[in-house]
């Protein structure tokens, strides 16, 4: 049986061939991290088994191999590794894991920006300059305009939240955050579904934009922690509707 009958039509027609082997056989890798000692297959297997090329076999092990989800010996045979080592900041990772795995995930996102963007709100509050301030008001007018444009929308939030990080200039955080922006648009995805009206949130993101502006950190920061614990009731959300939200962005991100 190859791929391209074991897959849907539609995911085949937006993703490359080695990208739907990789997705389909990490996903049973995935299935065997518990199981220390399992045989995983050889390249040669793995053309037996889907039908495909030598070619689009090694590609699709150097794509696992690049999300840390296994090592490639000289011999063509792949080593699972610990759970720990995978790379949970790819997309393509997230969509191999089981939804309940994917929740959790995301809850630990929540808790890291918890502990990061207050913080930052408070200090981008102590320094941030008329600029700065004249990008997140027009950022915020975006918002605004695009409430009924959910993708759109997206776009302006994740700038809105960078914009306030890049006030403070720490490179090391712009670097974190960017290694992170797939797994942050996903979590916006599943929170803007919790508002009937994503006007909510523009009115918690002036909020924070009214502390800045008034150069008050312990206002900037109760106003970004306000925000993010709201949102913190999007993971009392089933598995399967955060799954169903986050499946369109995936393919998106790597066809």
């Amino acid at each position: 049986m190859t791929v391209r009958r074991e897959l849907d039509v539609a995911t085949v027609e937006v993703r490359k061939l080695p990208t739907q082997v990789a997705v389909h056989l990490g996903r049973e890798l995935i299935a065997l991290a518990h199981e220390p000692g399992t045989v995983l297959p050889s390249e040669q297997e793995i053309c037996a088994r889907y039908g495909v090329s030598r070619t689009v076999a090694r590609e699709a092990m150097q794509l696992l191999a690049g999300l840390d989800l296994v090592r490639i010996s000289s011999g063509r045979r792949m080593e699972l590794r610990p759970p720990q080592e995978w790379n949970y900041l790819h997309p393509l990772l997230l969509d191999m894991l089981d939804p309940v795995e994917v929740r959790h995930l995301l809850v630990e996102l929540h808790e890291v920006r918890l502990m990061i963007e207050p913080v930052v709100a408070a200090r981008a509050a102590g320094s941030i300059g008329p600029e700065q301030l004249s990008r997140l008001e027009a950022t915020l007018a975006a918002m605004r305009e695009l409430e009924s444009e959910p993708d759109r929308y997206l776009e302006c939030d994740l700038a809105f939240h960078a914009q306030i990080c890049a006030v403070i200039g720490n490179r090391v955080l712009d670097r974190i955050l960017h290694s992170c922006r797939w797994l942050l648009m996903a979590s916006r995805r599943v929170t803007n579904r919790l508002w009937d009206s994503l006007a909510t949130v523009t009115e918690e993101h002036r909020a924070i934009f009214r502390a800045l502006a008034a150069h008050d950190p312990q206002a900037a920061e109760a106003a970004m922690r306000a925000h993010l614990a709201g949102n913190a009731r999007a993971w009392s959300l089933s598995p399967e509707l955060i799954a169903a939200v986050l499946e369109h962005a995936v393919d998106s991100a790597h066809p």
